[in-house]
């Protein structure tokens, strides 16, 4: 530890991830990290007082796209009349969001011209408010219809030379990990199927062989339960959706240690505001309807099936917003089958450990950096207790104070 002086926080109920449940204690911050969890607070030391909120470590959004404007119900043309700068200074508002909404970390799985990756250097320096983010650049893509959806989002490459080259390309550009479509999408063309299979497990392990020797990983986009097969076998860590998998499947997503994350809001979120889904291109419409109700079923398989899950929102889908990602939480609860206890170790240190982070982020333990959330409620009892964040605080720095920002810069 440093030899800054101690800030404790006080009077809180500190919630033990490992154990499940909270406890009465303080905690002592010493620069960026905590220096102690679970003492009092020594009577001259500054404190804060917390009142009798809730603590919880910050909360990590696995899946996120902050460039993608989630007030466009049409995502056909988005950002054809971007303005110089738009899409970065869009994107740095949607971090600031998160933040505020208790996200203190996120995967960006699919930014756009890397405006994304700048919106984390800037975060980083301390110019601008956000969680801490893990960009994986453009989203690796074989040739396809969607592609003049997302310009800025896919990195088209076909066969394994192809994707070794697109791959070391994120790399380059500052990408953390690596992403890719292995199957096709839901919020695609009418020309594509989210049941069809995209990459062949060739290219799948072309790319998982450039984020190996890079010391990272690849996430993989699988929706068919074939395609979520040729991820496993070809070393992604994570898979995200993995709407159409099997028992089979998810039993050795389990064996092999692959990670799931569901996204299970997107539905919600879309069809939230029923004017807003109205606008929404027809077949994609549908298609949200369609897989909504496979999607939680399945994962409530994967989860019996014991796969290791991590929450994320896809916030960035159409009227999935950042800023609401507590909301993939909660459909957790209320309708795939998690205790809030598991919903929030998927959301904390399940998140942390998928991304290899578990040694700095995802629990309230002495050496870890100091991202700190409190609700006024019990999340225990009321899962819904974690849409209203009253304090959160970031590496040591307070970002949020009853229920209100602070000042920056």
């Amino acid at each position: 530890m440093s030899e800054a002086a101690s800030t404790w926080l006080r009077n809180g109920r500190l919630y033990d991830v490992r154990a499940g449940r909270f406890q009465a204690g303080d905690i002592e911050i010493r620069g960026d990290r905590i220096a102690s969890v679970g003492g009092r607070a020594p009577a001259p030391a500054p404190t804060i007082d917390l009142d009798g909120a809730w603590l919880l470590p910050g909360f990590i959004d696995c899946h996120v796209h902050i460039c993608v404007k989630t007030e466009t119900a049409d995502v056909s043309g988005l950002w054809n009349n971007a303005l110089p700068g738009e899409i970065a200074i869009y994107a740095a508002r949607a971090a600031r969001r998160m933040l505020m909404a208790g996200i203190t970390a996120a995967r960006d799985v699919g930014g756009w011209d890397h405006h994304e990756i700048a919106v984390r250097e800037a975060i980083d320096a301390g110019w601008i408010e956000g969680p801490r983010l893990f960009c994986s650049g453009r989203i690796l893509t074989i040739t396809s219809s969607s592609t003049p959806y997302y310009r800025g989002m896919y990195e088209e490459c076909d066969g394994p030379v192809a994707v070794q080259h697109a791959a070391r390309l994120q790399l380059a550009k500052g990408a953390n990990f690596i992403k890719l479509l292995a199957t096709g999408a839901v919020t695609s063309t009418k020309y594509e199927r989210s049941d069809a299979i995209q990459f062949r497990p060739e290219e799948i392990e072309a790319a998982v062989a450039i984020a190996t020797d890079n010391f990272t990983y690849v996430a993989a986009h699988a929706h068919a339960d074939s395609g979520i097969r040729n991820c496993v076998e070809a070393g992604c860590r994570s898979i995200e959706h993995g709407s159409f998998g099997t028992r089979d499947t998810y039993l050795m997503m389990k064996e092999k240690g692959t990670w799931l994350v569901p996204t299970l809001c997107t539905t919600p979120a879309m069809f939230k505001d029923p004017a807003f889904a109205a606008r929404v291109q027809p077949h994609i419409r549908a298609r949200y309807q369609e897989v909504n109700a496979i999607r939680v079923a399945n994962m409530k398989l994967a989860h019996e099936c014991g796969v290791n899950i991590a929450m994320g929102t896809d916030a960035g889908t159409p009227g999935n917003h950042a800023g609401d990602n507590m909301q993939e939480v909660e459909v957790m609860v209320e309708a795939a089958g998690f205790s809030p206890a598991e919903a929030m170790r998927a959301a904390t240190l399940g998140a942390a450990t998928m991304m290899g982070q578990e040694a700095a982020l995802g629990s309230l333990e002495t050496g870890k950096l100091a991202d700190i959330v409190a609700v006024r409620g019990n999340p225990l009892e009321d899962i819904t207790a974690l849409r209203t964040v009253d304090f959160v605080m970031k590496g040591g720095r307070v970002h949020k104070q009853n229920g209100q920002p602070t000042a920056f810069l």
